[in-house]
């Protein structure tokens, strides 16, 4: 819970992702019924990382995050994991009382279309990897 708590106070403090969202950034799926564009993320995994000093008194710890981006038109959707992108990738330091080592962009999935309820989605994955105490 703590990357998925870190994905969304950078995502929810970023103005780029405000302009486009406001406050529809949601854990799980975008409810029915939601004002688009809108951003959903869920966890995938959560995997330890070994440190060279295992007397260290820290672990580390990397969990992949999946944002989903979702929108009534492809421009939109594009703009909007563009500002995820810059919200999220390249980020460390202190969010959200957890010490953040990085968050790296992962794989981003190919751009899904529904003609019938006029929706554009893309999941982009990001590597947040976070120092335990």
């Amino acid at each position: 819970m703590r990357a998925e708590k870190v994905v969304k106070t950078l995502l929810g403090n970023a103005a780029g992702v405000s302009a486009l969202v406001g406050a529809r950034i949601y854990p799980g799926p975008i409810p029915q019924g939601t004002t688009l564009p809108a951003i959903s993320y869920e966890h995938i995994s959560t995997v330890p990382l070994r440190t060279l000093d295992a007397a260290a008194g820290y672990s580390l710890v990397q969990s992949r995050i999946e944002c989903t981006a979702v929108a009534k038109t492809y421009g939109e959707q594009k703009a909007l994991v563009e500002e995820i992108r810059k919200a999220l990738d390249y980020q460390r330091g202190t969010v959200a009382s957890i010490e953040v080592v990085s968050i790296l962009r992962g794989a981003a999935g190919p751009d899904i279309r529904d003609d019938d309820v006029q929706l554009y989605t893309q999941a982009v994955d990001f590597l947040v990897t976070l120092r335990e105490i």
